[in-house]
């Protein structure tokens, strides 16, 4: 039941992300690797995995693998999700990285090609336990609905916070596929996950 698979996800948090003397991480490096996997899932799906690292983002304090799973958890969620935008072209996942001023945190932003925009129910139960939205149940999207919730329940361990909400494509990224360009009309829209780490020695 929900329950059983609660206490399930959190005995494997608990254990990923209880582990000892915790390093001093930085996203991007770990980013670079989850890439390289995504980059070949993309391509079995057809999809564009577009990325931007910042050079001068500051480390953060969290279990290695606690983040590589959280990451791997976001990113397959968006390259399971990206759908080809209603103008035409190839599904489009992006991510970047940088340290932002304002929040004080180490942003990692992930953000696939999805539309119509999701409710507001999808967006604030996704982190449910075993919550398919209206995406997931009309996708042949596999799943057990439980990646956000662990990704969300690790980045939590690391002090920091995991949110989703509809957005267009980063200028950044539609500059680089050419989407929207040209004045050919509007980036695509689509759904952001926005993950928020403390950097190290912030941590109260």
């Amino acid at each position: 039941g929900e329950g059983g698979a609660g206490e399930e996800v959190s005995l494997f948090v608990g254990e990923v992300a209880g582990e000892v003397g915790v390093p001093v991480l930085f996203v991007t490096d770990v980013l670079r690797e989850a890439c390289s996997v995504g980059a070949a899932v993309a391509s079995s799906r057809g999809a564009q995995l577009l990325a931007l690292f910042d050079e001068e983002v500051p480390g953060v304090r969290a279990s290695e693998r606690a983040l590589r799973e959280a990451l791997a958890n976001v990113i397959d969620n968006g390259l399971k999700y990206a759908r080809p935008p209603p103008g035409g072209g190839e599904p489009c996942v992006s991510l970047s990285c940088r340290w932002c001023e304002e929040e004080g945190k180490v942003l990692t932003e992930v953000w696939n090609s999805f539309s119509p925009p999701l409710p507001d129910e999808d967006l604030r139960r996704a982190f449910e336990w075993g919550y398919r939205g209206a995406a997931a149940r009309k996708s042949d999207a596999e799943g057990t609905g439980l990646g956000l919730q662990i990704a969300r329940r690790l980045v939590e361990s690391m002090g920091g916070t995991l949110c989703l909400h509809n957005a267009p494509m980063p200028g950044w990224a539609a500059a680089e596929s050419g989407a929207g360009a040209a004045g050919i009309g509007a980036p695509p829209e689509g759904v952001s996950a926005v993950l928020m780490l403390p950097r190290a020695g912030d941590h109260t």
